[in-house]
């Protein structure tokens, strides 16, 4: 086999890797994106604060101390910060009510 058959044989295959942990994310996402709307249904339930700042904070941080790179914290904490909006704005849509969201 050439190089450059070898070369893409190995694009090929890192490719498909990528596409399969793109995958797991979509569910690992969407598994959350679940996780905090039952949090939210037994918080309300039970007439608890819905939102703590402090909580999304400490999302926060966590996720940049987990992280091993070659991501820089910084980057993991801006895109944690996305995922954490996106699942608010998907239960305020649902809800109908403001000041819900993933600080939960």
């Amino acid at each position: 086999m050439s190089r450059r058959a070898s070369a893409e044989e190995r694009v090929r295959s890192l490719r498909a890797r990528v596409d399969e942990v793109d995958r797991e994310l979509v569910r690992a996402l969407n598994e959350r994106a679940r996780l905090v709307q039952e949090i939210l249904s037994v918080k309300a339930g039970a007439g608890l604060p819905v939102y703590d700042p402090r909580r999304e904070e400490e999302i926060l941080r966590q996720v940049a101390e987990a992280n091993d790179g070659p991501l820089y914290d910084s980057s993991v904490r801006e895109i944690f910060e996305l995922i954490l909006h996106r699942i608010r704005d998907l239960e305020l849509q649902q809800s109908g009510e403001e000041g819900r969201g993933d600080g939960v």
